[in-house]
C-alpha cells in the first residue's frame, strides 16, 4: 500500500487497483486490468439543501493475502443535528462489499444519506445492462450515450453488465431501493446509482428509533482483456476559432477595483449578473456598468417577468452607446424574449439557465426565438477534491454533442464557469437558493488555471459564441483580493489576446485528463488535470513535461 499526495491511499489486490479517501468513506478510481470500472463507490451525507458534508474519520486498514478490510467510524455535526456513521469495506480479487449504518439520537434532516456507485463513463457508455427491480422482475436497457436529462434506471436492486473491456459485473443493493442519474449533467464523469429515490419525500429525517443500514455488493463475474497502456500521439478533435472570452461579476460585488482588473485582464466582455431578489439590485448594477470598461453582457437570474422588464427599462440608459454582447433572461419563455427585444432593439436576447447543464437539459420551454441559449457549470456539486475538478473535463464532449443535437438551430453562450456554485437552484428555501458557495481556496492555485483551460478545450465550438469564467477580482477572481494576478488570470490574459485565431482542440488517446489547444501558428496551451506529471508529445513530435494539475504555454515562431 502506497500513500499518494493525489487521490488517496492506493490499494491493490489481484487485478484490482483503487484509492481510499483520507476519511475512508469512498473508494476511488476502481480499476481492473487497466480499465476504470468506477469513478468511485462510497458513502455521502447531504444536508437538507443538497449540500455535501465533509466527512472526518481515520480509517483502519488491514490487508492479508486474500482480502483488504477497512473499518471507519465517524460523526457529522451539523447545524440541524448530529449523525453517527460507520462503514466496513471488504475488498477481494473477486469484488467489493460495503456495509453502512447511520443513527442519530436526536434526529438528523438530510436530502440523501447512503451509498452511491459512480460508473465510469468510458467503460459503460451505450453498453447493455440488465436491471433487477424490487419485485424481482428484470429489464434490459443501455447506459445513455447522449446526456440523459432524467433517471435512465429506476427501482434498482441489482445491475448486470459488461464493460468495454469485457469485464462482467454484478452490483447488488440491500436496505434501500436505488436509481441512476446521468452525472455528466453536472460535468461529473460518471453515471451515479444512488439511494434514496427522488420519488420519495425530501428532506427526510434519520431518527433515533430507526437507524439507516445499507449494503452494496460488487461481484466480478468475468475478467476481460487488459487495456493498452501504451503512449499515443495527440489527435485533433475539432477545429474552430478562439471565441470571445469573458469574466464574471456576481451580484453584490463592489465596483471598486473592477476597472483596473478588467483593464489588466483584457477580456472580450464582462458578464454582469443581476439578482433582482437582492435589495438595491438596479442601483448596484448601474454602479458596476459605470465602473467596467468595454463590452458587457447582462445576465438576469430568474425573476417575475414584470420585474425584469422594469429593470431593463431602468438600465437601458447605462447600456446606450456601448457594445452589448447580449442580455440573458435565464429561465425565460418566448413572451419575455419578445418583450425584451422590443425594449432593446438590436441587442441579442438569450434564454436558458444560469445553473448547470442539468437545468437546460431538463427544460422543455426554451424559446426558439431566443438569440442564444446559455448554461453554466462548476465542478464541486457532488465533491470538492482535486480529483473531482480533474474529472470534470472528461464529459464535456458529451455535453456539447447533446446540446448540438437537442437544439440543432441554437447558438450557445456558456458561463460564467466557476469552481463553486454561484447559487443553488435545488435548495429547499429561497435564502439557501440565493446563497453562493464559499470561495474555493484553490482559486489562486495552478489547478484553477488547468480547470479553466480544460473547460475552454471542451466547449470551444463553432456554435458556442462566448465562454466566460470566474470573476474579474476578489476571492473568486482571476485577480485576488490583494490585487495579485493568479495563475488563472495570467493564462486568461494570454488566451483572450488570441480572440478569432484558428484553434485546434487536442486530445491524447488513453489520457482523458490531458487537454490542449493549438492556437494560430505554433502556439500551444496545455493542461494536465491529473495529479501526476505527464510526459506528452506534441503534433510536431516535440515532447514536454506537464506538471500535475498544471498548465504550460508554448509560444510559436515569431
Amino acid at each position: 500500500m502506497k500513500a499518494l499526495s493525489g487521490p488517496g491511499l492506493k490499494l491493490e489486490i489481484g487485478d484490482l487497483v483503487l484509492y481510499l479517501d483520507a476519511d475512508g468513506a469512498f473508494l476511488r478510481a476502481v480499476a481492473l486490468r487497466g480499465e476504470e470500472l468506477f469513478r468511485g463507490i462510497g458513502f455521502v451525507v447531504r444536508d437538507q439543501n443538497w449540500g455535501t458534508y465533509r466527512l472526518e474519520a481515520e480509517p483502519r486498514v488491514e490487508q492479508t493475502a486474500d482480502r483488504i478490510t477497512v473499518a471507519i467510524r465517524g460523526r457529522v455535526s451539523g447545524a440541524d443535528g448530529v449523525l453517527d456513521w460507520r462503514i466496513d469495506w471488504t475488498i477481494t480479487p473477486q469484488g467489493i462489499a460495503g456495509r453502512m449504518r447511520c443513527e442519530s439520537a436526536e434526529g438528523f434532516p438530510t436530502a440523501r444519506t447512503g451509498f452511491v456507485v459512480l460508473h465510469s463513463v468510458p467503460g459503460c457508455r451505450g453498453r447493455p445492462i440488465t436491471i433487477t427491480h424490487a419485485a424481482g422482475t428484470t429489464e434490459n436497457s443501455r447506459f445513455p450515450v447522449a446526456v440523459s436529462p432524467h433517471q435512465p434506471f429506476q427501482d434498482v436492486m441489482a445491475m448486470d453488465y459488461a464493460t468495454e473491456a469485457g469485464h462482467r459485473l454484478r452490483l447488488r443493493f440491500e436496505g434501500e431501493t436505488y436509481e441512476t442519474e446521468d452525472q455528466r449533467n453536472w460535468t461529473d464523469a460518471s453515471y451515479k446509482t444512488y439511494s434514496r429515490p427522488l420519488s420519495k419525500p425530501f428532506p427526510y429525517r434519520i431518527g433515533p428509533d430507526a437507524p439507516d443500514e445499507q449494503v452494496v455488493h460488487l461481484d466480478i463475474l468475468t475478467v476481460g482483456s487488459a487495456i493498452d497502456g501504451g503512449e499515443h500521439p495527440p489527435i485533433v478533435l475539432r477545429e474552430t476559432v478562439m471565441p470571445p472570452l469573458g469574466l464574471g461579476v456576481s451580484p453584490g460585488s463592489a465596483a471598486a477595483g473592477l476597472a483596473e482588473a478588467v483593464q489588466a485582464l483584457a477580456p472580450a466582455f464582462t458578464a454582469v449578473e443581476v439578482d433582482l431578489a437582492r435589495g438595491g439590485a438596479i442601483a448596484a448594477t448601474q454602479a458596476i456598468l459605470a465602473a467596467v470598461p468595454g463590452a458587457v453582457r447582462l445576465d438576469f437570474r430568474a425573476a417575475p417577468a414584470d420585474a425584469r422588464l422594469n429593470a431593463l427599462r431602468a438600465l437601458a440608459p447605462a447600456l446606450a452607446g456601448r457594445k452589448i454582447l447580449g442580455v440573458s433572461l435565464w429561465d425565460s419563455d418566448a413572451a419575455q424574449v419578445a418583450q425584451a427585444r422590443a425594449l432593446l432593439p438590436g441587442i441579442a436576447i438569450g434564454s436558458g439557465t444560469g445553473a448547470f447543464f442539468t437545468e437546460l437539459n431538463r427544460g422543455t420551454h426554451w424559446p426558439e426565438t431566443a438569440d442564444y441559449l446559455s448554461w453554466t457549470c462548476n465542478p464541486t456539486v457532488h465533491g470538492w477534491t482535486d480529483d473531482t475538478l480533474g474529472e470534470s473535463a472528461e464529459p464535456l464532449a458529451d455535453i456539447l454533442a447533446t446540446a448540438r443535437a437537442k437544439w440543432p438551430r441554437a447558438r450557445f453562450q456558456v458561463g460564467p464557469m466557476t469552481l463553486g456554485m454561484r447559487f443553488n437552484p435545488n435548495a429547499t428555501s429561497p435564502e439557501a437558493r440565493g446563497r453562493p458557495a464559499p470561495a474555493d481556496p484553490r482559486q489562486g492555485e495552478s489547478i484553477a488555471a488547468a480547470w479553466m483551460l480544460g473547460m475552454l478545450a471542451g466547449f470551444a465550438d463553432d456554435r458556442v459564441e462566448t465562454l466566460s469564467f470566474f470573476e474579474a477580482r476578489g476571492s473568486r477572481g482571476t485577480i485576488d483580493p490583494e490585487g495579485r494576478m493568479t495563475p488563472a488570470g495570467a493564462l486568461f490574459r494570454k488566451l483572450a489576446a488570441h480572440r478569432g485565431a484558428s484553434l485546434a482542440i487536442l486530445s491524447w488517446p488513453g489520457e482523458p485528463r490531458l487537454r490542449g489547444l493549438r492556437i494560430g501558428v505554433g502556439n500551444y496551451a496545455l493542461a494536465n488535470l491529473h495529479h501526476e506529471t505527464r510526459d506528452v508529445s506534441l503534433p510536431d513530435g516535440a515532447r514536454v513535461a506537464l506538471p500535475g494539475y498544471g498548465t504550460l504555454w508554448i509560444d510559436g515562431p515569431g
